[in-house]
Parts: C-alpha cells; sequence; structure tokens
C-alpha cells in the first residue's frame, strides 16, 4: 500500500515538472516573440519608452507667442510647447534661437540670417548634392530652375511615406470638431498628397493606421507604423499634422487662385538625425520658396523626437490650424505635393496607365489597421504555444510511465 501511495506521488511530482517544464518553454518562446518584435519594429531589443512626444502639444486653441527679444516683435505662434533651446527658421529665413520661456509668451535672441540663396545654388549646382537616408544615399540632379526640365538624377528610392500620428485632428469650419477619435479630417489631407503624388506616378507608401487616442502615448504607437513604411526605403517620411492657433488667417493664403494653409515643417531635435533633418528642411524650404513662393512658413526645430530618429529625410508638416476648412488644408497639401517630386528626385511619368497601375499597387500594398509586423508577432505567438505545447506532450509522454 505504502508502495502505491510512493508511487502515486512520484506520478503528481513528475506532472507538476512535466507542466512547469511546459509553461516556462511557452513564456521563453513569449520572451523571444516579444524581442523579435521590439527588433523589427525599433531597430532595438529595448522598448522605445523615450520616444514618445504626445505631450509637445497643447490642447487646440492654446498657443504660445513668440517674440523678438530685442525688439518685442511677434515672430511666430504656434500650438506646440516651446522650449528653451528651441529654434526657429522664419519665412523670411531669420534664425532664432529660444532664451526663455515665460508662461505663453516665449523670447527668442535672433542668431542672423539664414544663407537660404546659398543652400538654394547648391541644389541648383552641378555638384549634385546628397541627402542620406537609412538604407543608403539619394542624389540629387536639380540643375535647371524650370521644374519641369530637372532632369532624374541616379538614386536607390523611389517612394514616398506618408501617415499621421495624430489622427484624430481635424478642421472646426468643416467637422464642426478639432478632434475626431476613429479617423479625423487630417487623414483626408494626407490622402490628398497621395493622390496627387500617385498621379504623377510616384510611388507612396501609405499608412491610414488610427493612433487614437491624441495622449502622450501617440507616437509610441505611430511609431510602429513609421518603422513599417521604412522597410520600404522611401525618398523620405512625412508624419502629416495640423496646428492649433485659433486665428485661421495665421495660416490662410491664397495659391493658384484657390484658398489654401501655409505649412510649417518641424523637426526634432533631441536625435542622432537631427542634423541631418534640419538640412534636409532647411533644404525643402528654400526650394518650396523658389518654386511655391509662400507655401512654407517656417521650419521649428523642436524638443523632441516625433520618431525622426529611424532615419533621415524625415518630417512632420502641420497643415494649417484647426479653424482652416478643410479645403484649404488639401490645397495646400496639394500644393506642396505637385513638386515633392522634383524636390526629391524623384522620377514622374504622364502616361495615366502607369499611374493607375502604380495606385493599384499602391491599395494593395498599404499597410492595415493590422499592420504586418502585428501579424507577424501573432503568428509567433501561436507558434510558441505549439511547440510548447508539443514539449509538455513529449515529457509527459516519455516520463508518464512509472
Amino acid at each position: 500500500m505504502a508502495n502505491l501511495v510512493t508511487k502515486q506521488m512520484a506520478r503528481d511530482t513528475r506532472k507538476r515538472s512535466n507542466y512547469m517544464v511546459a509553461v516556462l518553454s511557452i513564456l521563453c518562446l513569449c520572451l523571444f516573440t516579444y524581442v523579435f518584435t521590439q527588433w523589427q519594429q525599433n531597430g532595438s531589443f529595448l522598448p522605445v519608452w523615450e520616444a514618445s512626444d504626445g505631450s509637445d502639444e497643447e490642447t487646440a486653441g492654446v498657443y504660445y507667442t513668440l517674440y523678438d527679444s530685442a525688439s518685442g516683435e511677434v515672430i511666430e505662434y504656434m500650438g506646440r510647447r516651446v522650449y528653451s533651446g528651441d529654434e526657429l527658421l522664419t519665412g523670411d529665413n531669420r534664425y532664432y534661437r529660444v532664451e526663455r520661456v515665460d508662461g505663453h509668451n516665449v523670447y527668442c535672441e535672433l542668431l542672423g540670417e539664414c544663407a537660404i540663396e546659398q543652400v538654394l545654388d547648391e541644389l541648383y549646382s552641378g555638384s549634385v548634392p546628397t541627402v542620406s537616408t537609412g538604407a543608403g544615399t539619394i542624389q540629387y540632379d536639380l540643375q535647371d530652375k524650370n521644374i519641369d526640365s530637372i532632369s532624374v538624377g541616379t538614386r536607390n528610392f523611389q517612394s514616398v511615406a506618408i501617415y499621421c500620428t495624430h489622427t484624430d485632428e481635424s478642421y472646426v469650419p468643416t467637422s464642426g470638431t478639432e478632434s475626431k477619435h476613429g479617423g479625423g479630417d487630417i487623414l483626408d489631407v494626407a490622402e490628398t498628397m497621395v493622390t496627387v503624388l500617385e498621379n504623377q506616378g510616384v510611388s507612396v507608401i501609405h499608412s491610414d493606421n488610427l493612433h487614437d487616442p491624441h495622449d502622450v502615448n501617440a507616437y509610441q504607437r505611430s511609431r510602429k507604423t513609421a518603422a513599417e513604411l521604412l522597410r520600404g526605403a522611401p525618398a523620405a517620411i512625412i508624419d502629416v499634422h495640423r496646428d492649433g492657433i485659433p486665428d485661421p488667417e495665421y495660416y490662410a493664403t491664397t495659391l493658384d487662385g484657390k484658398e489654401a494653409t501655409q505649412i510649417r515643417i518641424v523637426v526634432g531635435r533631441q536625435n542622432q538625425n537631427s542634423e541631418a533633418n534640419i538640412a534636409f528642411a532647411e533644404k525643402m524650404k528654400a526650394y518650396y520658396d523658389d518654386v511655391k513662393p509662400g507655401l512654407i512658413k517656417s521650419i521649428f526645430m523642436a524638443k523632441g523626437n516625433y520618431n525622426q530618429d529611424l532615419a533621415p529625410n524625415s518630417v512632420l508638416l502641420e497643415i494649417g490650424t484647426h479653424t482652416n476648412t478643410l479645403e484649404a488644408a488639401q490645397n495646400g497639401a496639394k500644393e506642396f505635393a505637385e513638386v515633392l517630386p522634383q524636390f526629391l528626385g524623384l522620377k514622374t511619368v504622364s502616361d495615366k496607365n502607369t499611374a493607375s497601375e502604380d495606385k493599384q499597387n499602391h491599395a494593395s500594398g498599404s499597410i492595415s489597421d493590422t499592420d504586418s509586423g502585428t501579424g507577424k508577432a501573432i503568428v509567433l505567438l501561436l507558434l510558441a504555444i505549439a511547440i510548447g505545447g508539443a514539449i509538455y506532450l513529449f515529457v509527459t509522454k516519455g516520463k508518464g510511465r512509472v
């Protein structure tokens, strides 16, 4: 009898041991799945907590006023938070650095005039300036100031990536609210850019993934989208936003006889690509000032990252403000997208059939809300469970007898 009890206890001990082995196997494989997914999405084995910049923006209607410290002149308004050390290149190419922030009043030191003409001359020179990307180098050939006759230089990348971090952002005159959970007007603005580019035969890697809510973790959520888009090695990656200035006239302009909005370029100054992205933004402004004067309002070099550490040639665009109409913002986006291929040195085609084929390819290749990175993680998790179960059955069968 005692022998039977001993055998039963031994069986129970083995079963518990087998169970623990199976559980530990599953946990190890789940850990592997997590680490592998982090590496694929972020280029790191650790979660990127520092990538979150969601607290950079004030509530729509709350804004900062930037002053020239010496003259007291108002030089800019903006709805994102401003910090000491931030820098601004104004529309007329004056370079400022923030000295002091007193509530919502910001005092800036004039550093001088940006040599924007020199930047422009470099773009149009025969030296073929280069701009680095995460996977190689793009070469520009912008020798002719007539954008219709700019020749296409040698390059490795023929696409543009577009997405929106704050997918709730909307335009009050059109939608009656500045924020629409589940898909705001800003997605339509981004789609306008996509359509204009594709109609020129440019390949667009576009995501309309939602990153709601509009909170401190929005950039961490959109980081996965940006990382997935960058797998296509785009010539540039653009995060489309709108500002929160209450005055609709601040961004209002007229382009090609239509009401439109100006665009502010925002570059994060707290990542290893900041120098390259600032240079890229300056070249962009110089080019647009020449071919689309008045479209680019300014460049703001802000405290933050905005996921621009993932690759050079990354910019955030603020297209109008929440008190502009969606139509005006779309017109601004259209004007921007019309000459973006020439600035980037991308091939364009006039043949409608080619453009239609590219559009179909874009539609089939777009990233859905359940992006491929998440899909891979799920597959790996299921595989981990299956392997763990197999280990459990093997151990149980092999050691279950006494």
